[in-house]
């Protein structure tokens, strides 16, 4: 379906074929049988969710570069304030380090690089997007391992969200 999209954007081929996914009926039914949730968050963290055996999609960075959805970086606040100093006395940090990356995938991409393999220099606080469908014992899972004290923070803070979404709806 992503590569159908890309397609439609970008070679002009019939919109008209989308209609063929996802019909009202179809919606209905994954409403019944299923918790669907959209998800931003950095690659490590997408990592640790896609552990769990359930429905993802994700966006693919081969046919959405940078230049179409802007890249955006998960930098936590102990990494904000690693600094790094090289020969001499120019000093760098965690966001001079990422800039640097940006311009070199950018620079790639001029250069007849295709993203993906451009996209191999971007940081892994690269932030992505990424689609979980759940079924409800699958949910109890999700959340009996990533609610725990002993989860890492980023995933705890993802179930936490998620946990309260369902409570109030």
């Amino acid at each position: 379906y992503r590569a159908l999209i890309y397609d439609v954007e970008n070679t002009g081929l019939d919109a008209s074929i989308l209609k063929h996914f996802n019909t009202e009926k179809e919606c209905e039914i994954i409403k019944q049988h299923f918790k669907v949730f959209k998800y931003k968050v950095d690659l490590p963290t997408r990592s640790q969710m896609v552990r769990h055996r359930v429905s993802w999609q994700e966006l693919s960075r081969r046919y959405v570069s940078g230049k179409r959805k802007e890249l955006e970086f998960y930098v936590d606040e102990k990494m904000k304030k690693v600094v790094h100093c090289l020969e001499g006395e120019q000093i760098f940090n965690t966001e001079d380090c990422i800039d640097f990356c940006i311009d070199l995938y950018n620079t790639a991409l001029e250069n007849g690089v295709k993203p993906e393999s451009a996209r191999r220099i971007l940081p892994q606080g690269l932030y992505t997007e990424i689609w979980g469908a759940y079924q409800p014992k699958q949910l109890d899972n999700f959340f009996k391992l990533r609610l725990d004290k002993s989860a890492q923070k980023e995933i705890r803070l993802v179930a936490e969200a998620m946990d309260k979404l369902i409570k109030e709806n």
